[in-house]
């Protein structure tokens, strides 16, 4: 044998002689398929994989995706019986193989739907019985055309996350479909181990919402995305430990009510709705994003509530918090005139102010609104330090920006802008921002559009690539002396 296979046998046994917690640590950095595949190493590795304590199945890297397959062939193959069939079988396999006694992170991230609900309610079963830290049900779409896909989302039942009631039978099914005895299970524990939930495409009822914070005390973070049952959400009881709430893009939600003291991040895309965050004295960080279909402000409400104004969605429901955040995300749409910041309190704990909205001039979601908004909020943010604004879409009109007045700003340092497309109206945009960020340091740009704060949306690409080239060429002979220019996109 040559030296360097003497070399690299002696590392290997320096490896293998680390003790199991250190080995599963670093099969932990790889994925599911790749840890996996670490059990033909040598005897030490063969079973390791199994005491894994992190498993997220993830169909991209469990599938095999042939090069020359199209987005939509691939989706096709996605949601076609085949591969989902082999999805599920491989899920099985590894649960019928895992030794842990404690799982930190279960993920299912594949379009399922209802039609497979009998075997999800165990895999959720299965995690929750191993007290797993993070849960994180993804069955969205996004990635799959939308003409393949099944439109009757997963609901699990409501007793499983129901800590009255036990989970008896769905621990027999356990037993019974993958030979697998779940640890005993106090149930109050199993819930006590719960820190993070990120349900995408699951419907929840009012009800379930509702039972899944009071049953899971030291849940730190729900983030919840397109759920189409939920319409009048109402927790009441003080949740002590909820930090961060998340939802999106339940489009039949019309009132949320939330009493979370420790809330530190909420975050909102949907419907212009009645909002209470109640005694959320912590939070800094607020997203309140709406749709951009215009049909939302005159659709019929079956809560009777009122229509909602444009700049109450953020400035009437959030105004006591305002002075205390220092990163908000919001749109052009919820901009309800300069008088809503002019004759209200100075922001002196803005750091981060996102702002989007669609790239054409005029209109409730326009550039020209998006521009008042942003003079608005430059005045009375001393001590802002990024600015990020996002336009969505093609532009559509290219009319002559009106200069607002905005004194130098001395502490406005980085500025990100997404979904560039080099017309003059952003370009004139930008050129403003130069003219009062005299301290800028940093500006990045991206034809991709990055402001959902949902993830969902997909970026459309310039047809123009000369125009954007030209475009960032002029704003590089206007930039502030001490600013660098990044283009993420690698133009």
């Amino acid at each position: 044998m040559n030296n360097q296979g003497c070399k690299r046998m002696a590392l290997e046994d320096k490896i293998s002689a680390l003790p199991d917690d250190i080995l599963l640590t670093i099969l932990s950095l790889l994925t599911l398929k790749q840890a996996v595949a670490t059990s033909i190493l040598s005897q030490r590795w063969r079973y390791l994989w199994t005491s894994l304590h992190t498993l997220n199945f993830r169909y991209e890297e469990i599938l095999h995706r042939n090069d020359g397959d199209t987005d939509n062939e691939w989706g096709c193959k996605i949601y076609g019986a085949n591969y989902m069939e082999r999805f599920k079988q491989v899920v099985n396999q590894v649960l019928r193989s895992h030794k842990a006694l404690k799982l930190h992170e279960f993920g299912i991230h594949y379009p399922l739907d209802a039609s497979c609900g009998d075997l999800i309610d165990i895999w959720v079963a299965f995690a929750i019985a191993f007290k797993v830290s993070k849960l994180e049900l993804n069955f969205s779409t996004n990635q799959v055309p939308i003409w393949v896909c099944s439109f009757k989302n997963y609901s699990f039942p409501l007793d499983l996350f129901d800590k009255t009631k036990t989970i008896e039978p769905y621990l027999v099914q356990l037993d019974r479909v993958f030979s697998v005895c779940a640890p005993p299970l106090n149930v109050d524990n199993g819930f006590e181990c719960l820190r993070e939930l990120f349900l995408k495409s699951v419907d929840l009822t009012d009800e379930q919402f509702e039972t899944i914070l009071s049953s899971c005390t030291f849940l730190e973070c729900l983030h919840v995305l397109y759920s189409s049952r939920l319409v009048n959400v109402k927790h009441a009881v003080p949740h002590m430990k909820l930090k961060s709430l998340e939802m999106y893009r339940c489009f039949q939600l019309k009132k949320l009510e939330i009493f979370a003291p420790n809330l530190v991040s909420f975050k909102y895309l949907g419907p212009k709705i009645n909002i209470s965050v109640k005694d959320a004295k912590q939070l800094v960080h607020a997203c309140m994003r709406s749709n951009w279909e215009t049909w939302e402000f005159s659709r019929p409400n079956p809560l009777n509530l009122p229509n909602m104004r444009r700049g109450d969605f953020v400035f009437g429901q959030f105004a006591a918090y305002l002075p205390q955040i220092e990163h908000l995300v919001m749109d052009a749409s919820s901009f309800g005139g300069k008088k809503v910041l002019d004759n209200g309190p100075l922001l002196y704990n803005l750091r981060h102010l996102s702002l989007s909205s669609l790239n054409y001039a005029h209109g409730p979601f326009g550039m020209l609104d998006c521009y008042e908004m942003l003079a608005s909020f430059v005045k009375v943010s001393p001590f802002l330090h990024r600015l990020e604004l996002h336009f969505e879409l093609y532009p559509l009109q290219d009319p002559k920006l009106r200069r607002i007045a905005v004194s130098p700003h001395n502490y406005l340092k980085e500025v990100l802008v997404s979904g560039f497309y080099g017309n003059k109206l952003v370009v004139d945009l930008i050129m403003v921002v130069f003219d009062f960020a005299i301290e800028l340091e940093k500006i990045e740009i991206s034809t991709a559009y990055l402001g959902d704060p949902s993830k969902c949306t997909i970026s459309l690409k310039p047809d123009d690539d000369f125009l954007v080239r030209k475009s960032i060429e002029r704003l590089h002979e206007r930039m502030p002396a001490k600013a660098q220019l990044y283009i993420l996109d690698g133009l």
